[in-house]
């Protein structure tokens, strides 16, 4: 499978892959395994990512960690943090990761901000929903996931 990606994402992506790689100072130590996803805002309200990385840590001590890293989290926490596997089937595999205490461009607040992408294991296809704790609407996007070098 393709994932059709921009030069900026790629060059995000090569660094914040590099980052990881570069701590890992024991020798042996894999590399993490590392899923890029492309998406479209389709809430077109900002909090939905253009781009997203996760990474699984495949060896040494830290294995079996997730990480998501995208733009959103790069300008509010700077560095990846923790996801889980929320749900998976033979399907689909769904990812979750949340923000505590973000306020949006309007100067609006929620205390927690819920996200979930599914990737479909057939062909990559993904969505994303981003769920504000204490407004009623859920914003979506939806986009295709693939790992580099993967055809």
């Amino acid at each position: 499978m393709r994932c059709a990606l921009s030069l900026p994402v790629l060059l995000l992506a090569g660094l914040m892959v590099s980052v990881p790689a570069a701590r890992a100072q024991q020798p042996m130590q894999e590399p993490p395994a590392v899923m890029m996803c492309q998406i479209v805002d389709e809430s077109g309200v900002g909090w939905v990512p253009e781009f997203i990385m996760i990474t699984r840590q495949i060896s040494g001590p830290r294995e079996g960690r997730i990480e998501v890293f995208d733009p959103i989290l790069q300008r509010l926490v700077g560095q990846p943090i923790e996801a889980r596997i929320t749900a998976e089937d033979r399907r689909s595999r769904t990812y979750g990761w949340a923000l505590a205490g973000v306020r949006n461009a309007s100067g609006q607040r929620t205390e927690r901000l819920d996200y979930r992408l599914t990737v479909q294991k057939a062909d990559g296809t993904a969505q994303v929903t981003a769920t504000a704790l204490g407004y009623d609407n859920i914003m979506t996007g939806t986009g295709f996931c693939g790992s580099p070098g993967s055809e």
